[in-house]
């Protein structure tokens, strides 16, 4: 390693508390991540480790110099290395350190305190994220920090697990009541999902905690079924967002159009895809600028073969996170990760959890804290230890 390397690695854990923390408060501009690019050229020694990175990139240059605009293509290809390589510079430091967990704790006492102010408050906002058919039902839809409510709930959804897996790591420790305040937060970003009326995010966060438990953890699935079947008996907002018959809603007849669209681009450009641009004019009609199903968007954007190296990607994902629990290096957080990481992949079937930066540079740290490849460590009696 050469000196400038370790200067900015002696650095680095100091200036990422900031520019985390800078990136989750304004999480729409792709130039805030600039700022991870010390952690990113630290990490280019690293080659193995980046290579499922290089060839994500590699095929969305070349799905860029295809597209029927390439310019605009281009341009959009340059911020999506930013985020890409911010997210995975972020993930492997993570591997070193947990101080991203003090970052998202941060962030999540933040966002659960605004949550409880909009909800008190506020009137039902903004007013066209609530349809006229459940605004008796309905009282509001909070957006805590930023202007979305279903980005903010799958935000919270991504957040629900690791605070969980926190909460039971210090619980383990030292008892429950060292873990009181993390039990808290824990509650507090349950409650703010809850007031956000992402059904997605909901489902993501259902999905997250099953996985989380797991087999061997039924009594805590048990809870989770009871409690859901409480908010559905007892709030009738909560009822009324999910409907008798939540496969015939109007909301989902108005994505199969969206979805009928989108897969005629990619009839139409199977090999390289069309670009983000393309995609955005022919969504236009139905005003949305994004496909509501990450994996058509990935196929529309970037065509059918990036669509199967993101399958790659995951099933990379899904090996390391079997070997790293059966090597025992399967503590609770690193399954908080994993769980995150689950949900949102379900959530990818109605959103496109990249249509905003944010969402990338997620998707990239959990795939590098989970799946990047560990370099050998040589020990003192000359043995090589993975």
């Amino acid at each position: 390693m050469s000196k400038v390397e370790g200067r900015i690695l002696a650095n680095w854990p100091r200036l990422f508390f900031f520019t985390f923390l800078l990136v989750l408060l304004r999480p729409q501009d792709p130039l805030h991540y600039l700022l991870f690019l010390p952690g990113c050229f630290a990490s280019l020694s690293c080659r193995e480790q980046l290579r499922p990175l290089y060839l994500w990139l590699g095929w969305s240059f070349f799905s860029a110099l295809c597209a029927p605009e390439p310019s605009v293509a281009l341009v959009a290809w340059g911020g999506e290395c930013i985020v890409a390589g911010a997210g995975f510079a972020a993930g492997l430091s993570g591997r070193q350190d947990r101080w991203w967990l003090r970052v998202l704790q941060v962030i999540g006492w933040l966002m659960g305190g605004m949550i409880l102010v909009q909800a008190a408050v506020a009137p039902p906002f903004p007013r066209g994220w609530v349809a006229p058919t459940e605004r008796s039902v309905l009282p509001f839809r909070v957006t805590g920090l930023w202007y979305n409510p279903n980005q903010t709930g799958l935000f919270l959804a991504y957040l629900l697990p690791l605070f969980f897996a926190n909460a039971e790591e210090r619980a383990a420790r030292g008892g429950w009541s060292r873990a009181f305040l993390t039990i808290v937060l824990a509650g507090l970003t349950a409650t703010a999902l809850l007031f956000t009326y992402a059904r997605t995010a909901w489902v993501a966060a259902l999905v997250a905690l099953f996985y989380y438990w797991g087999p061997r953890e039924t009594a805590n699935r048990r809870r989770l079924i009871v409690l859901l079947f409480l908010l559905v008996g007892f709030l009738p907002s909560v009822a009324g967002r999910i409907g008798r018959n939540p496969l015939a809603s109007g909301t989902l007849d108005y994505r199969f159009m969206i979805w009928q669209e989108t897969w005629g681009l990619v009839q139409k450009y199977p090999l390289a895809g069309g670009g983000k641009k393309e995609l955005q004019a022919t969504l236009r009609p139905l005003r949305v600028d994004h496909a509501h199903n990450h994996y058509l968007q990935i196929a529309a954007e970037k065509g059918i073969p990036a669509f199967l190296l993101f399958g790659w990607l995951l099933l990379r994902f899904w090996k390391a996170a079997c070997s790293s629990g059966q090597a025992g290096h399967d503590d609770r957080l690193t399954r908080g990760v994993k769980a995150a990481f689950t949900g949102q992949l379900v959530a990818g079937l109605a959103e496109s959890i990249w249509a905003v930066p944010l969402g990338s540079f997620l998707f990239w740290f959990a795939f590098a804290l989970v799946a990047a490849e560990r370099e050998p460590v040589v020990t003192g009696e000359g043995e090589v230890s993975v």
